[in-house]
């Protein structure tokens, strides 16, 4: 039969008795004892700092002057451009006008029809005829004939590119959705894009006149313009 060592009963009974007795306190009691002692106080003055925030400061009156700052060299340089290209530029709207129109007309045979009827699939085939092959194709060109100058030295380009995605976008999707509403709103929108074409073209000294479709020669050749964008005559081989 094995017997434990001394030397390891001996240092049990050494930790077991500093458990039971320290100076006459228990371990237990001594460690109870020094949680309950109050600890010293940190008396030293510390600077107090602000947290930080999310929230800035409203701006001055001299920061906004110069946010609304304005440059007139800069006005001038686009108005020079934009009125000796006033034609051209004018003529770009009056295109955008009878694609728009024709998406009007087209979309509204379609607006309310029973789904999977002739008048929705004429809709559907009319946009795959369109929308890629013409209205797109016509941005194209655009930029073809004009280059980096028209994204430049023009302000009419803004109204032009953002009537060009009413045209590409906004109605397609009013009138696929048969959204009276939606219409109204994209028909709103281009009103307001026309109002600011008219408005530069008075300012620069460049006015933008439409035809008067209830005068039956200006109606033909309005017509005849806008046959033209719509089928473009195909360019003649050399």
């Amino acid at each position: 039969m094995r017997t434990r060592s001394k030397v390891t009963i001996g240092l049990t009974g050494m930790l077991a008795l500093g458990l039971f007795a320290c100076d006459g306190v228990s371990a237990v009691d001594a460690m109870k004892k020094a949680d309950e002692e109050p600890k010293a106080e940190d008396t030293e003055p510390r600077e107090k700092r602000e947290i930080p925030t999310s929230v800035l400061p409203e701006p001055t009156a001299e920061e906004l002057a110069a946010w609304d700052r304005k440059d007139p060299e800069g006005e001038k340089h686009l108005y020079k451009w934009d009125k000796a290209n006033a034609k051209a530029m004018q003529t770009y709207w009056k295109e955008l006008r009878c694609l728009r129109d024709k998406m009007k007309e087209e979309g509204q045979k379609a607006f309310g029809a029973e789904p999977g009827g002739p008048e929705q699939q004429q809709w559907e085939q009319f946009k795959l005829a369109f929308i890629d092959p013409v209205a797109d194709a016509w941005q194209q060109k655009l930029f073809a004939a004009q280059g980096q100058d028209i994204l430049t030295k023009s302000k009419y380009i803004g109204n032009i590119l953002e009537a060009h995605e009413l045209v590409m976008n906004g109605y397609p999707v009013a009138y696929n959705d048969g959204d009276e509403i939606e219409i109204k709103r994209t028909d709103a929108l281009w009103t307001v894009a026309e109002n600011r074409v008219v408005d530069y073209s008075n300012k620069i000294g460049a006015p933008l006149t439409f035809p008067d479709l209830e005068n039956a020669k200006e109606k033909k050749k309005w017509d005849k313009f806008c046959h033209d964008v719509i089928f473009p005559p195909k360019k003649k081989k050399k």
